[in-house]
């Protein structure tokens, strides 16, 4: 009996997941087809024009084809997340130096950093924590985290990030000193779909988080409202034989 209530709460969760993201992204498309189809009548009515005034017809025509292409972009964007949180989640765990893999993320980012007024600083780049992790995936779950920092900081400010030992596992933190997460958005900042930025796809972190789980691990954070925020990845470190896991939803 218990064994079947609990199989009937696991259906609803996974049910009531499945809802939640198919609903999101019926959301997140419904603004860019939007946008494509009104734009897609006006072209077809400009180019009826283009006997009237040609060059006029033709700056009006060549602006409407960069929204298109805009809105194409972004409808890409969106279904590359979303199959990146859905489908598979295999990791190749090797042995890896996390400080490794931040100065390489450092070095990617550094340029942008620079032009937005934002520091960039590693703490202990040269100590070694090597882990048992898939490289490629645990790099864009961090870059996830990067780049949701920089983002936090339109006006500049600080960015640091660390990596360091903890026991059987290790500890990589992302920490910035932008305007901070309120109360309210704190429920909300880990579900799919949920952003307070213009144009962003809402699935950042949620994929960060799907990766880090699927290295047995977990995300966490820490937020002050004017003060910035700190996310932190916990993950195990033991177990020496490189091995393939899925990571479930």
């Amino acid at each position: 009996m218990d064994d079947s209530i609990e199989a009937d709460n696991s259906l609803a969760r996974v049910i009531a997941e499945t809802t939640e993201l198919a609903g999101g992204l019926a959301h997140e498309l419904r603004n860019p087809l939007s946008t494509i189809l009104i734009n897609l009548k006006l072209l077809a009515e400009d180019l009826q024009d283009l006997d009237v005034d040609p060059e006029q017809t033709r700056r009006r025509a060549l602006l409407r084809v960069d929204t298109l292409q805009g809105e194409a972009e972004r409808l890409q964007i969106l279904c590359d997340d979303f199959l990146n949180l859905t489908g598979p989640c295999r990791v190749q765990r090797e042995p890896t130096d996390l400080n490794a893999i931040l100065a390489r993320l450092v070095i990617f980012l550094e340029p942008l950093a620079r032009q937005n007024d934002i520091r960039l600083e590693q703490r202990d780049p040269d100590v070694k924590v090597i882990c048992q992790v898939d490289e490629r995936r645990l790099s864009q779950a961090v870059l996830n985290l990067l780049i949701n920092a920089q983002q936090a900081m339109p006006d500049g400010g600080l960015l640091r990030l660390s990596a360091r030992r903890d026991g059987l596992g290790a500890i990589i933190e992302v920490s910035d000193s932008g305007a901070g997460i309120t109360p309210e958005n704190r429920e909300q900042v880990l579900r799919p779909f949920f952003s307070t930025k213009v144009g962003g796809t809402g699935l950042g972190l949620s994929i960060t988080r799907r990766i880090v789980e699927a290295h047995d691990g977990a995300l966490t954070f820490e937020s002050t409202v004017g003060r910035g925020t700190t996310f932190t990845i916990r993950i195990p470190c033991h177990g020496g034989d490189s091995r393939d896991a899925e990571g479930e939803l």
